[in-house]
């Protein structure tokens, strides 16, 4: 990664762009989309830092600046500031999800939802293991991730942006933190 600082301009709701599908990406890459690579990784992993100027991230997805294509940066860390994954997918597709579902205790959060944005607390069930396929931005190959539990829950998020989907289309409205009896939550 180059040393390069970025503008970031993350796009929140209400912006109609969040609601788009994303387009794929040529391969090989054009200049323009590794520029877009190199942007959300430099995001994503400076949010992470101390005194960082932007709000903590441990992903973000292309159409989040606007851009509708398939790509999303994850980028995710211990508590010892060890890195537990990092990938930048382009044009990922599901292969499989399991039946068992996962959600976080505190519920998820985004980048394109204010904090302040309303109903946005509750539960969101998602598969507790997923599996990706798409063109790894680091190994320049299709590459294939079988992620469980926390992983899978990012890979999830990023993968409905591409969609047009937000965590908060998963809430239940009527009673947002009913845990089914079979929901594991982390």
């Amino acid at each position: 990664m180059s040393n390069k600082k970025y503008v970031v301009n993350i796009v929140e709701l209400p912006n109609k762009v969040l609601r788009e599908k994303s387009k794929d990406v040529p391969l090989p890459l054009s200049q323009e989309d590794i520029e877009l690579a190199e942007k959300m990784i430099y995001h994503v992993e400076d949010s992470v830092k101390p005194n960082s100027i932007f709000r903590p991230a441990v992903g973000v997805a292309a159409i989040q600046y606007g851009i509708p294509k398939k790509m999303f940066y994850i980028y995710i860390k211990d508590r010892n500031d060890q890195v537990l994954f990092r990938e930048l997918l382009i044009n990922p597709k599901i292969i499989s999800k399991s039946e068992s579902k996962v959600a976080l205790k505190s519920g998820e959060g985004c980048l394109s939802v204010d904090e302040d944005y309303p109903n946005q607390d509750g539960f969101i069930k998602r598969s507790s293991r997923i599996i990706v396929e798409g063109y790894s931005y680091f190994e320049k190959k299709i590459v294939r991730h079988d992620q469980s539990n926390y992983v899978a829950i990012v890979f999830q998020h990023e993968l409905d942006h591409l969609e047009g989907k937000l965590f908060i289309d998963h809430i239940d409205k009527k009673d947002p933190w009913k845990k089914p009896i079979d929901l594991h939550l982390i």
